[in-house]
């Protein structure tokens, strides 16, 4: 039975991971003392300044693989051609084996890419896309592959934990905020974690980085499983009222936040927003 619990467990990990992990860009932009890899840098951080489709992240790869030819043990480079493989893996179809098989090729490289920046300074955006690439390649493994990963998974999240909390705006909690939503408490407390802990960790992240709508996004999702509905609601309608522009380096994901957020108001509601 605990064996089976566990198989469990590390499936809606995965899925929790994957759907944790999808802003664009580090919150800082790589430094080069190279200067034209600086200025390929600059151009690669331009692309996505507006928005975070498979164009703008082909465009940004490019710049940046360019830049690491120049520099090519950067750590900061490494690490956000890790996310930026992730992006691109990500948004692109799921639903058959030839999908995920396509998608899985940009997972490998990022995971590569991560390890490789590991290697040469231990971070918190190496350890996050390690993890984010390593359970996209196991989405549609079996069930047994997903669960010998979780370790790696939580050693990851634990290390950003510990050494570097309001990485990514407060990635570990929201990391950690989606697993509490999506599994049994039971298995919550078989891990070691404590839902009110890990709600504390959201609202610090909310007032640390308060124009970050996803965070808001991730707090309407952990109210609607413990059963306060309304309470979610009104989180939603906070994060749907925010001006995306407020954090400018974040703008665009703060409007694939917003578009979050208005599908889980229609899932949850069956209407429009704002009607409830």
């Amino acid at each position: 039975m605990k064996r089976t619990i566990i198989l469990s467990l590390s499936l809606l990990v995965v899925v929790g991971l994957l759907a944790s992990s999808a802003s664009a860009r580090e919150p800082k932009k790589p430094v080069s003392k190279n200067p034209q890899a600086q200025a390929l840098i600059d151009q690669a951080w331009a692309a996505q300044d507006q928005n975070m489709t498979i164009k703008e992240i082909d465009q940004s790869i490019n710049f940046l693989e360019q830049a690491l030819a120049l520099d090519p043990n950067n750590d900061q480079i490494l690490v956000e051609l890790a996310d930026e493989y992730y992006q691109r893996g990500d948004q692109m179809p799921r639903g058959s084996d030839a999908n995920f098989a396509a998608r899985n090729k940009w997972f490998v490289k990022g995971y590569a890419y991560a390890e490789k920046a590991m290697k040469i300074k231990e971070s918190a955006g190496a350890h996050y896309w390690m993890a984010a690439n390593l359970a996209a390649q196991n989405e549609n493994a079996s069930v047994v592959s997903q669960a010998k990963m979780f370790p790696e998974l939580k050693r990851h999240m634990d290390w950003i934990e510990t050494h570097d909390i309001n990485y990514k705006y407060g990635a570990g909690a929201r990391f950690w905020s989606r697993v509490i939503s999506r599994v049994p408490g039971v298995v919550v407390k078989m891990v070691g974690e404590d839902p009110n802990r890990i709600y504390g960790l959201l609202q610090k992240a909310i007032k640390t980085a308060p124009n970050f709508i996803d965070n808001y996004v991730y707090q309407a999702e952990f109210l609607h499983n413990q059963g306060k509905d309304q309470e979610a609601l009104d989180a939603l309608d906070k994060a749907l009222k925010m001006n995306p522009e407020a954090m400018p380096e974040e703008r665009a994901y703060n409007r694939y936040a917003q578009k979050k957020a208005r599908a889980y108001w229609k899932e949850w509601t069956g209407k429009d927003y704002p009607n409830r």
